[in-house]
C-alpha cells in the first residue's frame, strides 16, 4: 500500500513538474477529439486563445478565435493532418482575433495525429506557444530590409549590396545594373558568377578586404573593364565600398556606391592632350602666340615669332608684360588686357598700329591682334592667349588701293554713265555721280549717306534691296537688261527702263564691302520697240480679223513657212517641213500651173514683184474644199535677185459661193421678170453694183493689215452703205413684188437677216478696231463710278431678266473711262445673256489687291509692276468648259449657236483689248452649269 502510494506520488510529482515546465515555457497543450469535434485545452492554452475556463471547447469556438483571413488555411491544414495517408503532422503560426483594445497576438500550434490499423484517428494532440514577439521582430526586420531595398533602388547614384563572404548580390538599383550591363537576373547570384569579367581585376579582393577589415575603401577615376551589350569596354568610376553590420555588430554585407566618370576622365585626358598639342602648335605657329598668366600678365609659352615681335631676346618667360615691354605704358593695350581679364570677353583688332622697341629701335608696325581669355575649372580667367599677326605690308597695300579707289571715284564722278556705290551694312549710298542723280530724279548730294529705301522710297516693294543683299551674300553680280524701275521724277511716278549691273566690291581677303551700281537709261529704245511690237500686234489682229493666213517662201532653200491657220487649210501637221512639192499636194491640178506662172512673174526682175492668184484646195487632201486667194510680194537682194516671197491668203469660198448663188438668182429672176418695169431693171443694176462694192470691200479688207484706221473707215462707211441698200431694196422688192416672187420671198428674208447680222458684226468690229488703239487719255478713274454708270445703262435689261447685281467697293485706277465702261458693260451683259432658266441670275463684282508673285501663271499683264488690282465679275449662269477659257477671248469665238444666244463673238475680245490697253490682262474660269468668273488685272 505504501509502495503504491509512493509510485502514485511520483507520478503526480512528474505530472506537476511537466506542467510547471510547460507553464514556465509558456506552452499550452491541446487534444482534438474527432468523434465529438471538441478540444481539450489546458489552462495556458485557454488563456492564449482567450477561451472560457472549461475542460472541453467546441472545435468551431476555437476556430472563431483565429483571424478570418487565416481560418480557411488552418482548417485545410487540420484536414490534411487528419488524412491517414499523410504524415499526420500539424504545424502552423497564425494571428488571433482581437478587439480594438487588445494587442495583436500570434500563436504557433504544433501537433501529431495518430491512427489505428483501420485508419481511424486515435489521438490528435499537441502544444501551443505565444510567438507574438518573434513574428513582430521578423516583420520589423522585413520592413527594414524593404526600406533598405527602397533606398538603394531610389538612390541617385549606382548602389548595390554584396552579402556574405561569397559577395552575393543582395540588392542593386537600375543605375548599378546599367553600369554592369546586366539585367535584374544578376541579383541573388555571387559577384564572380554575375560579372565574371571582374575576376582578374582588383575589385573582388578589395571587397573581401573591406568585409574582413571593416574599413571603408574609396576609389577615384579607377578603370574597370565591363561587358555591355556583348562588348568589353573600359570605363572609369568614383566609388566607395562600405561595410554594413548586423544587430550584433558583425559585418554581413558591403555597400557599393559608384558614379560613372568615364566622360570626365576622357575629357580630362583630352584636355591634357589638347594642352600638349597647344604647346606644340604655339611653338610651331607662324603667328606670334604667347600666354599672359594672372592679372600681372606674366609671359609664358611664347613662340619664336612672339619673341621676335617683342624684340627683347628670349629671356622674357616668367616676367610681367609691363617689365618686358615698358613702351606699352602710353598705349591702350595694357588696359585692354586688364579689361579682358576682368570681363572674360575676347578682344580683337585688325590692322592696329603698335609701337614696339625692337632691338633698341622703335618700330611702328601694324598687327591683327586677338586676346582670348582662358578659364580654369571654376570658370575664372587665369590667363590670356595673345595671337598677333604682322600685317604691315598688307596695310601698306590697302593704303595704296584706297588711294587708287579715290582716283577711281574721281573718274566715276566724271563718267557719262550713271554710277553709284552702296555700303554693305545698311545699303547706304557712299557715292553717286551726277548722271545717277539725273537718272533717279534727285541731286546726287541729297542721296549720299542715306540708305537705299530712305533716299528712294518709291523703290520699296520693287525688290532691288533684295537683289543687293543677294549680291552681298553670294558675291555673284546681278546683270539685267531693260530692267523696269518706277521712280519719282519731276514729282511724278514714272516707269523707266535701265540696263543694270550690281557688282560686288571685294577686299583683299575676298570679303564683300559694298556694291558698285552701273545703270544705263534705255527707256527710249524700249518704248520704241514696244511701239513697234504694238503695231505688229495690231497688224496681226487685223490679219486675224480678216480671217487671213500668212505665208513666206525662202527662194534659196525652197522651204515655205505657213501660219497655223494656213497649215490647217492645207492639211499640214504642226511640225511638218513644208517644201514646194508638199505645198502643191492639196492644190487642184488644173490650178498649179497658174500658181507657178504667178510666182515666176513676181520673182522676175523688172516686174512689179506682186503675186496674186486664186486657186482651189481639194477636200480629199484637206478634208474640206476651199477657194483661196493668195497675194504677196517678192523681196530682192542688192544684186537684184529675188530671195524671199511674203504674202497672205484668204479663204474666199463663201464669198465665191454667195457671188455664184447671187448671180444665178439674178439670172433666174431676170429671165422670169424680163418684162418687169424699169424699177426692176434698176434693182438688177443695183445688185451688180452691190457685187462690185463687195469685191471692193474684200480688197480693202485684205489691205487692213497695212492700215487699221482705213479698216475702221471701211467698216463704218463703205461696208455699211451697201448693206443698207441691200436691206432697202430687199424691202422694196418684198413690198412691190411679193406675189410675183412666190417662194423667193423666203430668200429675200434670209438676205435681210444676214444683212442685219453683218451690220451688227461690222459695228462690233468698228468698236474693236477703235478700242485696239490705246488711248492717251490716262487719268484717275473711279471704277465704282464707271460701274454705277454701266448699271444705269443696263437697268432695263437687268429688270427684264430679274438679275441681281451686287458690288464691293472698287479701286481708283488710271485709264480711259469710256473703254472701262465698255469692259464692264460687255461682261455684265454676257452674264445676263448666258443666265440659267431655272435659277435667278446673281452677278457680283469684287476687288482685291495682289502682288506680282501672286498672279496666276497664265496671266501676263502688258505692264510690269509690283502690285495689281484684281477685279472679279462672278455669275451663276450656264458656264462653259475650262478648255475654252482662253479661246473665248479670240475674235468671232462663240460657244453657242446663234439661234440660242445672239451675238457676234467680239465682246470678250474687246474686254481683253481694254485690259491690255490699261497695262493689265483678263482671264476666265468656269464649269458647265456652275457659272463663270472673269478676273481683270490692272496695275496698282
Amino acid at each position: 500500500m505504501a509502495g503504491n502510494n509512493s509510485s502514485g506520488r511520483s507520478a503526480i510529482k512528474e505530472s506537476l513538474n511537466k506542467e510547471l515546465a510547460l507553464k514556465a515555457a509558456r506552452l499550452g497543450t491541446w487534444e482534438l477529439h474527432t468523434a465529438t469535434n471538441t478540444l481539450n485545452l489546458d489552462d495556458c492554452c485557454r488563456e492564449l486563445l482567450g477561451l472560457p475556463d472549461s475542460d472541453f471547447v467546441s472545435f468551431e469556438d476555437a476556430i472563431s478565435r483565429i483571424h478570418p483571413h487565416e481560418a480557411p488555411v488552418i482548417k485545410e491544414a487540420i484536414q490534411n493532418a487528419l488524412d491517414p495517408i499523410g504524415s499526420g503532422i500539424f504545424e502552423h503560426s497564425f494571428r488571433l482575433t482581437q478587439s480594438d483594445k487588445e494587442p495583436i497576438r500570434w500563436v504557433r500550434f504544433t501537433g501529431q495525429a495518430y491512427f489505428d490499423k483501420n485508419g481511424q484517428t486515435e489521438l490528435f494532440t499537441g502544444i501551443v506557444q505565444d510567438v507574438t514577439d518573434q513574428v513582430l521582430l521578423i516583420k520589423k526586420l522585413q520592413e527594414n530590409e524593404a526600406k533598405l531595398a527602397s533606398l538603394i533602388e531610389q538612390a541617385p547614384v549606382a548602389t548595390c549590396l554584396f552579402e556574405g563572404k561569397d559577395m552575393k548580390i543582395g540588392l542593386a538599383n537600375n543605375l548599378m545594373l546599367d553600369i554592369w550591363g546586366k539585367g535584374s537576373g544578376a541579383i541573388g547570384t555571387p559577384l564572380s558568377q554575375a560579372i565574371p569579367e571582374l575576376s582578374d581585376q582588383p575589385f573582388p579582393d578589395l571587397l573581401r578586404q573591406v568585409y574582413e577589415t571593416c574599413e571603408t575603401y574609396e576609389g577615384k577615376g579607377e578603370a574597370a573593364v565591363l561587358e555591355r551589350n556583348g562588348i568589353l569596354g573600359t570605363y572609369y568610376f568614383d566609388f566607395s565600398y562600405k561595410p554594413i553590420r548586423n544587430a550584433t555588430g558583425d559585418v554581413y554585407a558591403v555597400m557599393d556606391m559608384a558614379v560613372d566618370v568615364t566622360e570626365q576622365v576622357l575629357a580630362r585626358r583630352a584636355l591634357e592632350e589638347s594642352e600638349d598639342r597647344l604647346r606644340s602648335v604655339i611653338a610651331t605657329a607662324p603667328a606670334a602666340i604667347g600666354l599672359f598668366v594672372g592679372r600681372d600678365l606674366v609671359v609664358d609659352m611664347p613662340n619664336q615669332a612672339f619673341i621676335d615681335i617683342v624684340g627683347k631676346g628670349g629671356d622674357i618667360v616668367g616676367k610681367p608684360l609691363r617689365e618686358v615691354m615698358p613702351e606699352l605704358e602710353n598705349q591702350a593695350f595694357l588696359q585692354i588686357l586688364d579689361d579682358v581679364f576682368t570681363s572674360g570677353k575676347m578682344y580683337q583688332s585688325f590692322g592696329i598700329q603698335v609701337d614696339i622697341v625692337q632691338q633698341g629701335v622703335m618700330t611702328n608696325n601694324f598687327y591683327n591682334i586677338t586676346y582670348s581669355p582662358l578659364f580654369d575649372a571654376d570658370g575664372k580667367v587665369y590667363a590670356i592667349l595673345d595671337i598677333a599677326i604682322d600685317v604691315t605690308e598688307k596695310i601698306h597695300e590697302q593704303q595704296k588701293i584706297e588711294k587708287s579707289r579715290m582716283e577711281l571715284l574721281a573718274l566715276f564722278e566724271q563718267s557719262p554713265v550713271a554710277i553709284a556705290m552702296i555700303r554693305k551694312e545698311d545699303l547706304a549710298f557712299t557715292m553717286a555721280n551726277p548722271f545717277y542723280g539725273d537718272l533717279v530724279g534727285r541731286p546726287a548730294e541729297k542721296i549720299i549717306g542715306k540708305p537705299l529705301l530712305e533716299a528712294l522710297p518709291e523703290l520699296d516693294g520693287q525688290g532691288f534691296d533684295g537683289l543687293l543683299r543677294n549680291v552681298i551674300d553670294t558675291g555673284i553680280p546681278f546683270i539685267s537688261q531693260e530692267q523696269p524701275v518706277e521712280l519719282l521724277r519731276n514729282n511724278e511716278l514714272e516707269t523707266i527702263y535701265v540696263d543694270l549691273i550690281y557688282q560686288a566690291q571685294k577686299e583683299l581677303d575676298g570679303s564683300v564691302s559694298g556694291i558698285l551700281v552701273i545703270a544705263t537709261d534705255v527707256t527710249q529704245q524700249v518704248l520704241a520697240r514696244k511701239s513697234i511690237q504694238e503695231a505688229e500686234a495690231a497688224l496681226r489682229g487685223a490679219v486675224e480679223l480678216a480671217d487671213l493666213g500668212t505665208w513666206e517662201i525662202d527662194l534659196e532653200t525652197k522651204i515655205l513657212t505657213y501660219s497655223e491657220k494656213l497649215k490647217t487649210w492645207f492639211g499640214i501637221g504642226p511640225d511638218e517641213i513644208i517644201t514646194v512639192d508638199r505645198a502643191y499636194v492639196p492644190v487642184r491640178i488644173s490650178d498649179r500651173e497658174l500658181i507657178k506662172t504667178s510666182i515666176t512673174h513676181a520673182i522676175t526682175p523688172g516686174t512689179d514683184g506682186m503675186y496674186d492668184v486664186e486657186y482651189t484646195l481639194e477636200a480629199a487632201q484637206t478634208g474640206k474644199e476651199r477657194i483661196v486667194r493668195a497675194q504677196g510680194k517678192a523681196f530682192y537682194n542688192q544684186h537684184g535677185k529675188a530671195y524671199k516671197l511674203i504674202g497672205s491668203a484668204q479663204d474666199v469660198t463663201e464669198i465665191r459661193k454667195r457671188q455664184l448663188a447671187l448671180e444665178q438668182k439674178v439670172q433666174e429672176r431676170t429671165e422670169e421678170l424680163a418684162t418687169a418695169n424699169e424699177e426692176m431693171a434698176a434693182i438688177n443694176e443695183e445688185y451688180y453694183a452691190i457685187n462690185e462694192e463687195l469685191s471692193e470691200s474684200n480688197s480693202l479688207l485684205i489691205k487692213s493689215n497695212e492700215n487699221l484706221q482705213k479698216f475702221a473707215y471701211i467698216a463704218s462707211h463703205d461696208l455699211q452703205e451697201p448693206l443698207r441698200k441691200i436691206q432697202a431694196f430687199s424691202d422694196l422688192i418684198m413690198r412691190r413684188h411679193a406675189e410675183a416672187l412666190g417662194d423667193g420671198i423666203d430668200h429675200l428674208q434670209r438676205i435681210q437677216l444676214a444683212g442685219k447680222r453683218m451690220s451688227n458684226l461690222i459695228k462690233d468690229l468698228l468698236s474693236f478696231s477703235r478700242i485696239s488703239v490705246q488711248q492717251d487719255n490716262d487719268i484717275p478713274v473711279s471704277l465704282t463710278w464707271v460701274l454705277k454708270t454701266v448699271l444705269t445703262d443696263l437697268d432695263l435689261a437687268i429688270e427684264e431678266s430679274g438679275a441681281e447685281v451686287t458690288s464691293d467697293p472698287l479701286p481708283m485706277i488710271r485709264g480711259e473711262e469710256s473703254q472701262l465702261g465698255q469692259l464692264f458693260q460687255n461682261l455684265i451683259s454676257n452674264a445676263i445673256k448666258f443666265r440659267r432658266k431655272d435659277l435667278a441670275s446673281k452677278i457680283h463684282i469684287s476687288a482685291k489687291m495682289l502682288t506680282a508673285i501672286e498672279l496666276p501663271g497664265k496671266v501676263l499683264p502688258t505692264r510690269v509692276t509690283s502690285n495689281y488690282h484684281c477685279i472679279e465679275v462672278t455669275d451663276n449662269g450656264v458656264g462653259f468648259s475650262e478648255q475654252y477659257a482662253e479661246r473665248i477671248f479670240e475674235v468671232f469665238q462663240r460657244l453657242h449657236a446663234n439661234e440660242k444666244y445672239e451675238g457676234t463673238g467680239i465682246g470678250l475680245a474687246i474686254c481683253e483689248r481694254v485690259a491690255a490697253n490699261h497695262g493689265g490682262a483678263i482671264s476666265a474660269s468656269s464649269q458647265p452649269g456652275k457659272g463663270a468668273t472673269f478676273s481683270i488685272y490692272f496695275p496698282a
